[in-house]
Order: structure tokens, then C-alpha cells, then sequence
């Protein structure tokens, strides 16, 4: 999971649009004259003026439609560090966290820490949260500073830092399970009143929270990998085996499915697979996190789709593997493919059938002519 940008509905009117200064000067008529052959010298296009504001509008709504102001967090210049928290944790026990907030800006921010739970997320990882859900393990949480406080306002000055601890306090009773939130940090567009009076959340960006609660440090989970796809090449299916041209470039796409109460890692590999089970081609998965009860799709560790470029020498059967190896879980999934020249066999199909066409073109001709000899040799005689 990566650090979440959030905008609200019920932010205040949106950033006005930078004006276009310095106006371009056309010229509307040619302060040059071109000679003639005939040596008369005449005045070239003048531009219309109604064609000058028809230019000019075309190009005010370009420079608005291709570069809109931005809405991410990032144009408010305030960052969040580290953007995710992973925790195990025995009920009983206690820990802290430091989370570092930068303004970057060159004026003061005034700025509310919250901490809002989810249950749910993308097959991207990004959790759908929740506002207005008040379970009661939010009390396991706090901020250990002395001025900051959970819900309350704090200023970062700009150009500068401030730290936020988190306290995370889970009692000796507490239900073995997840807990899933974000520590959301809010701006506000009015600093001028510690009140806020008037004021509305403008942005906010959130550091997501894992944890889990559990005597064992690493839980038993259930992952099971979805059907394993090609997304791009030239192949077919016939059952359940695909046949794929063996010159053309492949790439595939899968996901993973947490079906147990705990948050698991995806760390496994791809391959493809040979005769005698030998790998003729390995590419790592990239590590995330999958939370309970949802689905996640697995990408190699560039983060891209799997992909294979197979040779002229591949010929016949081969599989297509995805483990996951982690330490509380593991789980595969392969599919079945035929690889065959299929480009180049329908090349040379065609080319003979090409080749047969031309010279049976040219043997029926060579019959005409000769027969059209013996013709003219019988009326001769």
C-alpha cells in the first residue's frame, strides 16, 4: 500500500486558474511588401481581426484544458513519512511510531491529525475509508506529544517539520483480529483563526495503519491466486491449454485473494517451465501487502505485468507457474501452453500456395501458346 491523496467533496471554491500574462503581438498587417515579376510591389495576407480573437481564445482554453491546476497533496507541499505502518502485535503490549509532517511551503499550515478506519480496498491496495465509522479499538491509539493531540489543531511553520508519535496501547483482552486505518493529516484553507470559523477541509494525506493482533508473529492466512491470463501476444485456447506463436512477445496478468482474518505479504515468483519441470525463465513478484477478505493484483517487481519473450527453440508444451512463498502462507497457480511457430508456418503456407498460383499461371500459359503455334501452323498449311 502506498500513501494515499485525499480531496473532499466540501473543500472551498478551487484554486483559481493562473491568468495568461503578456498577451502575444501578431501583426496584423505585413509591414513588408514582395516584388512582382512585372516589378509592382504588393501588400501580402492581412489577417482578420475577428480571426486574431478566434486564436486567441483557442489558445487561453489549450493552455486551461492541458494544464489544469493540480488537486494532489503534493501541490499543497505538505508530506507524510514513513506512508505505511505494518505491526504485529500481542494483546497487552505497546508500541510507538514517529511520523514525520514537512511543509514546504512558504507560509504556516494549519493541520488536524485524525485516525480513520477501513475494511475494504482496491485490487490496487488503496482502502476505501470511512469518516463517519467510530469503532471502539480507536482508543488503543493517541498522540504521545505534549501540543498534539488526535482531532485537534497544530501548526507546521513553513519550510520546516514536526513530528507526530503515535501511541498504539492494545489491552491484555482485546479480540485477536486486524485493525485497519489511516493516520490522516487535513489542511485547512483558513489558518488565520484557531477556531476555524468559516473554514473547510481543503486536503488531506494519510499514512495507512496494519495491524495486526495476535499472540503468534506471523498468523496463518489463506491466499489463493486467480486464473493466470495472457494479456498481449498471439495465442488461442482450445480446453485448457493455450497455443502461442513462439516468436511474439507475451505478457500475463493475475491477482491473489486473502480468504483468512490476517494480512499476508505476496512474495513468490513467476516462471515458466519446461520439460522435467526445469525453469527456463524466472521473474520475481513485487511484495505487498493484502489485507483480509480482499483481492490484490500481482505485479513482477518493476511493477508491471509478468511477461516472456519465448525463441525458435521453444517448441511444445510449457507451463506458466505463480508461487507464493511467505512466511504464514503459500499458494500456486500455472496454466498450460503449446508453443509453435504459428507466424512462420502461416508465412511459408502462404508463400507455397503463392509460389503454386505462379506456376500454374505460367504452365497454363505456356499451353495456350503452344497451342496458338499449331494453329497458325495448320491454317499455314
Amino acid at each position: 500500500m502506498t500513501s494515499l491523496h485525499y480531496r473532499h467533496c466540501e473543500s472551498q471554491s478551487a484554486e483559481a486558474i493562473p491568468a495568461i500574462t503578456g498577451t502575444p503581438k501578431l501583426l496584423l498587417k505585413s509591414q513588408y511588401r514582395r516584388f512582382t515579376p512585372s516589378g509592382i510591389s504588393e501588400p501580402q495576407f492581412e489577417v482578420p481581426k475577428f480571426a486574431m480573437t478566434i486564436l486567441l481564445l483557442i489558445i487561453f482554453l489549450t493552455s486551461v484544458i492541458c494544464h489544469p491546476p493540480s488537486a494532489s497533496a503534493s501541490s499543497y507541499g505538505v508530506s507524510l513519512t514513513p506512508p505505511l505502518l505494518r505491526v504485529n502485535i500481542k494483546p497487552g503490549k505497546s508500541i510507538t511510531q514517529v511520523f514525520t509532517i514537512s511543509n514546504l511551503n512558504n507560509e504556516d499550515k494549519l493541520l488536524v491529525a485524525r485516525i480513520v478506519p477501513f475494511t475494504q480496498s482496491d485490487d490496487r491496495g488503496n482502502p476505501s475509508i470511512d469518516m463517519k465509522s467510530n469503532p471502539s479499538w480507536l482508543n488503543y491509539f493517541g498522540l504521545a506529544n505534549t501540543h498534539i493531540k488526535l482531532g485537534s489543531p497544530f501548526t507546521v511553520k513553513a519550510k520546516s517539520s514536526e513530528q507526530l508519535i503515535l501511541a498504539l496501547s492494545v489491552p491484555a483482552n482485546a479480540i485477536l483480529r486486524d485493525l485497519y486505518s489511516t493516520l490522516l493529516i487535513s489542511t485547512y484553507s483558513n489558518i488565520s483563526s484557531p477556531k476555524f470559523q468559516g473554514s473547510q477541509v481543503s486536503a488531506a494525506i494519510g499514512a495507512n495503519l496494519l495491524v495486526t493482533l495476535h499472540s503468534d508473529i506471523n498468523p496463518p492466512t489463506i491466499l489463493k491466486i486467480s486464473s493466470i491470463l495472457p494479456n498481449t501476444g498471439a495465442f488461442f485456447k482450445v480446453g485448457n491449454i493455450y497455443f502461442v506463436d513462439n516468436i511474439t512477445p507475451l505478457s500475463f496478468s493475475t491477482s491473489v485473494k486473502n480468504e483468512g482474518n490476517f494480512t499476508s505479504e505476496t512474495k513468490g515468483i513467476f516462471k515458466v517451465t519446461g520439460q522435467n519441470n526445469t525453469p527456463t525463465y524466472l521473474e520475481g513478484i513485487l511484495p505487498v501487502y493484502v489485507i483480509s477478505n480482499t483481492q490484490r493484483i500481482l505485479l513482477n517487481s518493476e511493477g508491471r505485468n509478468f511477461s516472456f519473450s519465448p525463441n525458435l527453440s521453444q517448441i511444445g508444451f510449457y507451463k506458466i507457474i505463480v508461487q507464493i512463498n511467505s512466511e504464514n502462507s503459500h499458494t500456486e497457480n500455472s496454466i498450460d501452453i503449446f508453443f509453435f511457430p504459428f507466424k512462420i508456418m502461416a508465412g511459408l503456407i502462404f508463400a507455397s500456395i503463392f509460389l503454386t498460383v505462379i506456376l500454374r499461371t505460367n504452365k497454363t500459359q505456356k499451353i495456350v501458346d503452344r497451342g496458338g503455334r499449331n494453329m497458325k501452323y495448320l491454317t499455314y498449311i
